[in-house]
């Protein structure tokens, strides 16, 4: 993964997790964590990428508040990591 953009609005977490590639069913991020502060709250396992230039999805957060950190870990099936976090 290149970079990963977070977004929280509405008690909903949105991650674009931008991940240029050729063809999204055999060069994909097969894993993403979430983690809120520090406890990991949900993994996400995709078996294709949703678009050739990224990983897009959205996550409930129906815990979270002020000061809260999230922080989203991303992993490409052939090689990488990537991590990034937000406050709330």
């Amino acid at each position: 993964p290149k970079k990963i953009n977070l977004a929280v609005k509405n008690g909903k977490l949105t991650i674009d997790v931008v991940h240029p590639v050729n063809k999204t069913t055999d060069h994909y991020i097969d894993q993403i964590i979430i983690s809120i502060n520090g406890k990991e709250y949900k993994t996400i396992k995709p078996t294709k990428q949703s678009s050739e230039k990224s990983e897009l999805t959205t996550v409930d957060l129906p815990a979270v508040k002020a000061g809260d950190q999230i922080e989203v870990k991303a992993r490409c099936n052939e090689f990488g990591t990537k991590s990034a976090k937000i406050k709330i």
